[in-house]
């Protein structure tokens, strides 16, 4: 009965609204890439967004985004190409601002807060004083129910998630992270959906001249990254001590006007090399 009367009073809060604002982003590029030692093969693709916001009479915002793409863009973070369908978003994201909490509705497409492979129909996020929350939920009982609470004050930080995705286990996160200066450290603890615990303790160090240092702990497994920025040139470097001893190298050139040129390795023969832009 609560998830009805949340739905209903979403609806209730989006009538009479103003004309809106349309505006349109995106990004795409072109270039090559070879995962695990394969022969390098031309990839190129865009991804759009739609987004209209606007207004009503008595202050109530509102936006609502739409999402269409074609053909390969390049996910430098995970060293992959991502598919851009032609087709637009099934269930676009509608968003209603009221009294400084905001409401998303879409069907089974709301992030749950824990996994984004899960999603709900109804999510609302807002804040009080230090703290932020958002809840995800949705009308089914087989549908996910997800909580963040955030605390922000001076040099501290931390957060809780948890998540009952209804047909699977629970799964939650806590994480503390304190800034000493140019150095900050964090430390996560995590249960994730099978019930297996991770913690990860972080210490990174950001130095004057445009270097980052940092050395990661998880479960006996040591990860260190050295990142430099200098200019339109950003370079970083990631290894751990895992079985596989993982590794990777990646480069930027900002070429200016929203291009920037990508090349990277890692330790499986992935190689890209390709331009990227946003307008």
């Amino acid at each position: 009965m609560k998830k009805v009367l949340l739905a209903t009073s979403a609806l209730t809060l989006s009538a009479g609204f103003a004309s809106a604002d349309v505006s349109m982003s995106g990004t795409g590029g072109a270039g090559v890439f070879g995962a695990n030692g394969a022969d390098l093969s031309v990839y190129s693709g865009v991804d759009l967004g739609f987004s209209l916001s606007g207004a009503s009479d008595n202050g109530m915002t509102f936006s609502a985004s739409l999402d269409m793409g074609g053909g390969h863009t390049l996910d430098v973070g995970d060293f992959e190409l991502d598919t851009q369908d032609m087709g637009t978003d099934a269930t676009p994201v509608i968003s209603i601002g009221v009294a400084g909490v905001t409401i998303t509705m879409a069907q089974d497409d709301i992030d749950d807060l824990y996994d984004d492979d899960i999603g709900g129909d109804i999510g609302v996020s807002g804040a009080m004083g230090d703290l932020t929350y958002s809840i995800v939920t949705g009308l089914e009982d087989s549908d996910p129910t997800s909580i963040s609470i955030g605390y922000s004050a001076g040099a501290i930080s931390g957060s809780v998630v948890s998540s009952d995705s209804g047909d699977a286990e629970d799964a939650s996160t806590v994480s503390v992270s304190y800034a000493m200066g140019d150095i900050t450290v964090s430390v996560e603890a995590d249960t994730d959906r099978t019930g297996a615990d991770t913690s990860t303790t972080t210490i990174s160090y950001a130095m004057s001249d445009g270097m980052t240092v940092s050395v990661e702990e998880s479960e006996g497994v040591v990860e260190g990254s050295v990142s430099y920025s200098s200019g339109a040139i950003s370079v970083g470097v990631t290894a751990n001590d895992a079985t596989n001893e993982e590794w990777e190298a990646t480069m930027a050139y900002d070429l200016g006007g929203g291009a920037t040129f990508n090349i990277g390795t890692n330790q499986d023969d992935t190689t890209f090399a390709g331009v990227g832009f946003s307008f």
